[in-house]
């Protein structure tokens, strides 16, 4: 970002409200050697990178460190691009993001690589609304796993199965659902076999004795033209419910990873099932 042309594609809303000018571009130009500056590889430090995964097996690639102190390291999982500023005459940096959840991890953990991070600081026009500006550094990037696990959200989907069959209120008796929201449901129990049986489905224990832990392959889905759809190779045909109908899908296997392919909706192949 040695211009403002190249400031400006990072930020366009502020562009258009505040107009970015030499001073937006001296402000960065004097925060990015300083975070730049201050990594470590041998020692976290404020505004690094963790891939973390919590206890639960949940990975998040760009978990943000907020704070260090002599044992342990403060991190958000789930952060929102933070703003920092230089202290202590420049020698160190301060951030700040809201997030979640947030964790103390100790010190010693290990060291992967350097990569860009998104930071923001305030603009010519001081804080006020949408008054930030966006920018990359490059920091230190770690590692730390809480527990061991056999599976996780690295290489793998979770799911929460929830067994409705004595709930008189739903005529599906499997609610799957994935972080907050609901992934999809089934009425019979054959449904939900087949269901883990396409995406090779592993049931573990459950958070209490009303549900189970599904992992399964990476899930990917994606729409393409019909004539690409015909002519795709290596994969095997099958169907997915789409808006109570049926219609014909091919899914290519990966590695560890599922993609189910399907034409446009306008040019999609309808199938009867039983």
């Amino acid at each position: 970002m040695n211009t403002i042309n190249a400031l400006k594609i990072f930020n366009e809303s502020y562009d258009d409200q505040y107009g970015i000018n030499e001073i937006d571009l001296e402000i960065i130009h004097e925060i990015i050697p300083i975070i730049e500056n201050t990594r470590d590889n041998s020692k976290p430090q404020v505004g690094d990178i963790v891939q973390f995964t919590n206890r639960s097996g949940e990975y998040h690639a760009y978990a943000h460190i907020e704070s260090v102190t002599n044992d342990s390291v403060y991190i958000c999982e789930k952060p929102y691009v933070p703003f920092v500023e230089a202290v202590q005459n420049g020698e160190k940096i301060k951030t700040s993001t809201s997030g979640g959840a947030w964790f103390y991890i100790p010190q010693e953990i290990r060291f992967v690589g350097m990569a860009k991070k998104a930071f923001k600081a305030w603009g010519h026009n001081g804080p006020c609304a949408n008054g930030a500006i966006q920018f990359d550094a490059e920091v230190s990037v770690w590692e730390y796993t809480i527990g061991e696990h056999k599976y996780t959200t690295k290489t793998h989907d979770k799911f929460v199965v929830y067994n409705s069959e004595d709930d008189k209120d739903t005529e599906y008796n499997y609610l799957v659902s994935k972080g907050p929201h609901r992934h999809t449901a089934f009425k019979t129990k054959e449904e939900y076999e087949r269901w883990l049986k396409t995406f090779n489905g592993i049931e573990t224990a459950g958070y209490d004795s009303r549900n189970t832990i599904v992992w399964t392959y990476k899930q990917k889905y994606t729409s393409i033209p019909l004539e690409d759809y015909l002519s795709l190779e290596n994969s095997v045909i099958d169907s997915e419910l789409w808006n109570g109908k049926h219609y014909e899908c091919k899914r290519v296997v990966e590695s560890l990873t599922i993609t189910t392919y399907m034409p446009y909706m306008n040019e999609r192949i309808e199938v009867e099932k039983n």
